[in-house]
């Protein structure tokens, strides 16, 4: 019977002993999984931190693209404003450079066909006409004489009086005419292509007009150097026209020689 109870004392003495193993064996491995849980939590956390930092990375970097492309938009926009500043400045200076061409062409020359033929040129090639004439007054009979023209009928228009239609009311009047800026009635049948007519004057005297009719097909209408050119042989071909006739009176010997 002793026995019996010595061997039921080994037994559960055995049993609580490998119990209180296993209860701290539990209790390490859940020490280790409170651990790894702590470890995983501030791993966790570490992680977060840097997605944050991440993302506002990426913010920033979307903000400075945005930044820079804003502004390479504004330089895009400033580098097209200085190039069409810089055409603008390139237009007016050849501009300037054509008007000087033309008036010193106009007055280097004393030969009245050569003034002519440098009339017509500066029209076709500047102002984009091949349909022109150039006409003088005659003062006796207030008509006008065809002096030299460019793809019109010179028949048609080799005299006119002033009251023919519009060519011969600036003749008479002394004020140029556009076409589409006022609304005159085409006296003339000839004028119903009439762009422009202009009058030659010499200190104010009315001594002729220049006649455009048809632009080429490249221009929709005139243009403000167009309008420089007008001014300019308004006068300038008036006067290197009464200068070539000067001067071929002086050489025929009806004006002596100063």
């Amino acid at each position: 019977m002793e026995k019996d109870q010595g061997h039921d004392t080994n037994y559960i003495q055995k049993v609580q002993g490998e119990t209180r193993r296993f209860i701290q064996t539990l209790m390490a491995d859940n020490e280790k999984l409170r651990a790894l849980v702590a470890t995983l939590g501030s791993e966790n956390l570490r992680m977060k931190e840097d997605f944050s930092k991440v993302q506002q990375a990426l913010e920033h970097r979307e903000k400075e693209q945005e930044r820079l492309q804003k502004q390479m938009t504004e330089v895009a926009a400033e580098n097209l404003r200085f190039s069409e500043q810089y055409a603008e400045v390139d237009r007016q200076n050849s501009n300037l450079a054509n008007l000087y061409v033309a008036g010193y062409r106009l007055h280097g020359t004393l030969n009245r066909d050569e003034v002519l033929s440098v009339i017509l040129e500066i029209i076709i090639n500047m102002i984009g006409s091949e349909e022109l004439g150039v006409f003088e007054i005659n003062p006796e009979n207030r008509t006008l004489s065809l002096l030299a023209s460019f793809g019109i009928d010179e028949a048609r228009y080799r005299n006119l009086s002033f009251d023919s239609g519009i060519i011969g009311e600036v003749a008479a009047g002394g004020d140029p005419y556009f076409a589409g800026e006022e609304k005159r009635e085409f006296k003339s049948p000839g004028e119903a292509n009439l762009t422009a007519c202009i009058p030659l004057k010499v200190d104010g005297k009315i001594t002729g007009a220049i006649a455009v009719f048809r632009l080429l097909g490249h221009k929709s209408g005139l243009e403000d150097i167009d309008r420089e050119l007008f001014d300019l042989l308004a006068t300038q071909a008036a006067m290197a026209l009464h200068a070539t006739g000067l001067y071929a009176k002086m050489t025929a010997g009806s004006i002596p020689r100063a």
